[in-house]
């Protein structure tokens, strides 16, 4: 039986998984350090309430610094923008997000960025842009270090999108791991 509560159940699960789907293309965001490398275009493939089908292009920054130390940390920060629009207007700090960072030349493994939000109100129509996620990356070998943007997730109204990336990821930013 439909009851307005269930209508108002079915229409707030409906506009939940439209809007889960865009922000999928949304995908997560940071803010930034020192030195700021240029955004990189990654394709991904999400699943989950309301994800969009096929690849979805984000724009990622990233900010690490220029040089650490051997056994240094590297602070990194992002942000991680769509150019698809939000079906609705969606309150200020409603999103958020972590993203697993890959480690690669001098140095292997991953971290996980995480504190990923909408600092402030995205209008109904407008594309959607995550900061304030942050990661530490400790450097025990020297020569030069690569970020690489791996899979993340979305959470929205209760409904998370897993994505992960579909093909490879370019390197958003280096660091210079100098010897001791």
């Amino acid at each position: 039986m439909n009851t307005p509560t269930g209508l108002h159940r079915r229409r707030r699960t409906l506009t939940s998984a439209a809007f889960v789907a865009a922000l999928a293309s949304a995908g997560i965001g940071l803010g930034a350090p020192p030195a700021t490398a240029d955004p990189v275009s990654v394709g991904y493939t999400c699943t989950g309430p309301g994800a969009p089908d096929g690849v979805q292009s984000l724009r990622v920054t990233m900010a690490a610094p220029a040089s650490v130390p051997q056994g240094g940390t590297a602070e990194l920060a992002l942000e991680v923008t769509t150019q698809m629009t939000v079906p609705i207007s969606v309150p200020a700090r409603s999103v958020t997000g972590e993203m697993t960072i890959d480690l690669g030349g001098a140095a292997s493994g991953s971290v996980s960025a995480t504190g990923f939000t909408n600092p402030a109100r995205i209008p109904s129509g407008s594309a959607v842009t995550l900061t304030g996620g942050t990661a530490s990356a400790r450097l025990d070998t020297a020569g030069l270090t690569t970020f690489t943007p791996s899979n993340a997730s979305v959470h929205v109204f209760g409904v998370t999108v897993e994505c992960v990336v579909s093909g490879t990821a370019p390197v958003a930013a280096t660091t210079d791991v100098t010897a001791g």
